[in-house]
This record gives structure tokens, C-alpha cells and sequence, in this order.
């Protein structure tokens, strides 16, 4: 019988192990590290539960909504979405382009008579016409908006220009108001709810882990401390480190795809390589925050799109559900996005970004914090630049010619979420 090899337990691996499983097919699933989830897992701290990061499920396909309730069962959360932007001294709703209530009137005035330009100035082309991410914004959402939150936060999180970045990626997760929505916002405190995650799910014990640990459940072949050594076109055989090797007839990778590349052997062109070589990423560091006091904020996520702040977002786990922390406490993630190749002092970063906290007014002292760890996501979010499309395309073109097929958010090299990976691993196996 034909053989599948799974590459990596996270949530597109454990989807294609789930549904291997469900299909009768014969399969295994290695995984490097010693647990499951990938980047999404969660690890406790001194009765804290800290994830990798918020990682939170937007779900719209009925099977995998009616899978993930089967899962989880009783252990789910439904939550509406109480998330704020943190600017000029103010706390506004999200999206910025829809909530200007609140801030000062000059940034108001200056983000309507922008985004009313834009809109009576501009042509309404589709979202593929536009070059770069900073044309689309200036075009749909005026200078204004973009002076005052899409640019500095942008490029804050994805670390380069907004003008680097090409259009592909937005999709859903740039909400754009109309003119009415725009007004309103700006003259009154407005709760309509815009965007892909208005709402979402969560577990209410474990963490996000409690899902990678409900799917490995159902699944029985997975092999942990398994990390790829070499991938043998020729031979059709993943090497791993500790001198085991498996043959495959079908792969279904969930590394990153640049990582992939280098790990292949054989006759590999040299545009496969160049392609790898190009594809880009930043990384960023998570500052998980167990602090005393559970009365700090209500809020789900906070974005701090001003570039004086060090981090991007910051969000409260202990929010999602108050199983994760102890009694009368809070925890917290503080995301920065940072580029490998700085030079950059990251423990002077986390330290400010930390102080930063007491500023925004989310820690009191930090006398309060009980537990801090860093984690650090070195391929955290794909950069869409000019070269992404062409790039990825030479490589998935090559890897379908040898029955690869590399899925997930770093194996697709694309922006999407925890549903994306569950459906991906789902489909790896036609």
C-alpha cells in the first residue's frame, strides 16, 4: 500500500494525520520536538498557561466547526472580539478606519477629509491592481488613516515598508468600512463588528494546546524528537538526525518551505534554490506576562500602532479564559516584530517593551509581575514582497513533480490562520 509521510505535528500536520486516519490510509507522522502543536501549543508557568503567541479560531467551513465542537466538546469558549487600538492617549475601538471616536479632533479631522478624498478621488479597482500594500491603503482608506495606524502599525508587525509589500495577503483581513461606516465611527462610539474575527473560539482549559492534544488523540502514528535531516528525491526517503529514515510515496511537509528547500537532495535545479533563498519572513518575540491583579483590563487585544512603543500588540490570554491564570491575576502577551538580521539588543527590547506596559496603564509595577518568559518565533509572519508569488510558485511547481506536497502556514509560505491549516492538511491527501 502507498505510504504518506507526514512532516510536523503542528495543527496542518495533525489535520492530515486526523483525516489520514479517518480515510484508512497508511501513514506516519513525524515531529520534531517533543510534544505536539507547533506553534501552537501552550506550556505552563507557575500555575500560568502561556500560548505562542494569541491563537485564536475564526471558523467558517461547517465541517470544521462541527469537528473542532466534537473535539473540544464542553472545553469551548465562544467569545465576541473586545479588542482596542492604544493611540494618541486613547483607547478606540478596532479597526482604526471605522472607530475614530475618541481621539483628538485635529487626527479625526485629518483622517476624514483624507479618507473622503480617497474615496470620491480614486477609481474603485480591485485589490490585485494595486502595486504595493502602501498604494491600497492610500487609495481605499485616504493618507490620514494611513499616517496615523496602517502604516506605522503594518510596519511594525511585518518590519518592512508598506511599500515593499504587495497586495496578495489581504484578502479578509483588512476590513473596509464605507463612507457611512467611516462617519459614524468618527462622530459616536460605535459597536458594529468589523472583520474576519468579530468573534472566535477558544478553549476553556489548556489552552490552545487543548486542540493539538484532542486532534493527536485520533491519531496514533506520530513519532516525536523525529527532526529532518535530508529529504532524498532520488531515493524517495526522509532522512532524520538520529540516523532513521522513512520512504515515502506521498510527502505532506508542514516546515517552512524555505527550510524545505534546503533540506532536499538530489537533482534539484538551481532556480528551486535561488526561489528558496528569496522568500522572506520576519521573526518575532513573545513576552509572556503572569502579573498581580485581575481587575487590569477587559480587553481582549490592544494594538499599538505608534512607533515609540516597542511592541506591535499586546493581548491577555486570562481574557480568553480565566483558567489560564491564577485567581486575582492577568496574563499577557507582548508581541515585537523584529528582522533576524538586526542589530539589535533583543534583551533591551523586551525590557522596554515590558516598562512600556506600566505606561499604557496594563501593569501597575512591575513590582506585580510574577512570572516573564520570552519566546521567540524566528519565522513568525511570510513577507509579501515582489518576488513572494514567482518564488513560491517555482517551488510548489517543483515539489508537485515528486509527490510533495508543503502545507500550513509556513509549508504554503502564505498569512492564514488555524482553519486554513486544519483544511489544508485535510486536502494534502488527495
Amino acid at each position: 500500500m502507498a505510504k504518506t509521510i507526514i512532516i510536523g505535528a503542528g495543527l496542518a500536520g495533525l489535520s492530515a494525520g486526523y483525516h489520514a486516519e479517518q480515510r484508512h490510509l497508511e501513514y506516519e507522522l513525524y515531529e520534531a520536538d517533543a510534544v505536539v502543536g507547533g506553534c501552537c501549543r501552550s506550556v505552563e508557568r507557575d500555575g500560568f498557561r502561556f500560548d505562542y503567541s494569541g491563537h485564536l479560531l475564526h471558523l467558517k467551513d461547517p465541517y470544521f466547526q462541527g469537528l473542532v465542537k466534537e473535539l473540544l466538546a464542553d472545553n469551548l469558549n465562544v467569545l465576541n472580539r473586545n479588542a482596542v487600538i492604544y493611540s494618541h492617549g486613547a483607547l478606540t475601538r478596532y479597526p482604526f478606519q471605522a472607530n475614530l471616536f475618541g481621539l483628538p479632533p485635529e487626527v479625526v479631522k485629518e483622517c476624514l477629509l483624507e479618507f473622503v478624498k480617497a474615496y470620491h478621488g480614486n477609481e474603485d479597482l480591485p485589490t490585485r491592481e494595486y502595486r504595493t500594500f502602501r498604494d491600497w491603503i492610500a487609495a481605499k482608506l485616504g493618507e490620514g488613516i494611513g499616517r496615523h495606524f496602517m502604516f506605522p502599525y503594518n510596519e511594525k508587525l511585518w518590519t518592512v515598508p508598506a511599500e515593499e509589500m504587495t497586495c496578495e495577503w489581504l484578502s479578509e483581513y483588512v476590513p473596509k468600512p464605507n463612507l457611512e461606516d467611516v462617519f459614524n465611527g468618527a462622530f459616536e462610539d460605535q459597536s458594529k463588528g468589523f472583520g474576519y474575527n468579530a468573534s472566535f473560539w477558544y478553549p476553556r482549559r489548556g489552552g490552545i494546546q487543548a486542540l493539538c492534544d484532542a486532534l493527536a488523540a485520533r491519531v496514533p502514528n506520530i513519532e516525536l524528537n523525529r527532526s529532518v535531516s535530508e529529504i532524498d528525491l532520488a531515493a524517495r526517503k526522509v532522512r532524520f538526525s538520529g540516523g532513521q529514515n522513512a520512504s515515502f510515496t506521498r510527502l505532506v511537509s508542514t516546515m517552512p518551505l524555505n527550510t524545505l528547500v534546503e533540506k532536499l537532495t538530489g537533482p534539484v535545479p538551481a532556480e528551486v534554490r535561488i526561489a528558496g533563498a528569496r522568500l522572506r519572513h520576519n521573526s518575532v518575540l513573545i513576552v509572556n506576562l503572569g502579573v498581580k491583579g485581575g481587575d487590569l483590563t477587559d480587553k481582549h487585544w490592544i494594538y499599538l500602532p505608534e512607533r515609540k512603543f516597542t511592541a506591535y500588540r499586546v493581548g491577555v490570554y486570562s481574557n480568553f479564559s480565566d483558567a489560564l491564570a491564577p485567581a486575582d491575576t492577568t496574563s499577557y502577551y507582548v508581541e515585537i516584530g523584529y528582522q533576524q538580521g538586526w542589530n539589535v539588543d533583543r534583551d533591551a527590547l523586551v525590557q522596554k517593551a515590558v516598562e512600556e506596559m506600566v505606561e499604557i496603564g496594563l501593569i501597575r509595577s512591575l513590582d506585580d509581575i510574577l512570572v516573564r518568559e520570552v519566546v521567540e518565533l524566528a519565522c513568525a509572519y511570510v513577507i509579501y514582497d515582489r518576488q513572494h508569488g514567482e518564488s513560491r510558485k517555482i517551488i510548489m511547481d517543483f515539489l508537485e513533480q515528486h509527490d510533495i506536497v508543503s502545507i500550513g502556514r509556513y509549508g504554503n509560505w502564505e498569512y492564514s490562520g488555524m482553519e486554513e491549516a486544519l483544511l489544508q492538511g485535510k486536502n494534502s491527501l488527495c
